[in-house]
């Protein structure tokens, strides 16, 4: 009994439960949920793309043109929201 320190039990330290887990792995999901959406979606995009161009090449070009519109309109998106302060 040397390296344990008897304690009475006490509620404000009550050993990790479920709800903690919970919590924990809802806060976890929730930041990697758009990292992950926009990961799938970029595959789903090239799957798309590559399937279209064995089929017709010409169809190809639309999940380009997606493509490049969404990444245009992110990029106005981040032009006008993050801007560096003025000095």
């Amino acid at each position: 009994m040397g390296y344990y320190e008897q304690r009475p039990p006490d509620d404000r330290e009550r050993p990790p439960g479920c709800l903690d887990v919970l919590v924990i792995t809802r806060a976890v999901f929730g930041v990697l949920m758009w990292p992950i959406a926009v990961m799938f979606a970029v595959i789903l995009d090239i799957g798309i793309a590559f399937y279209l161009y064995t089929t017709q090449p010409l169809l190809a070009l639309i999940p380009v043109a997606i493509t490049a519109a969404a990444v245009w309109a992110f990029a106005r998106w981040e032009q006008r929201h993050d801007r560096p302060p003025d000095i």
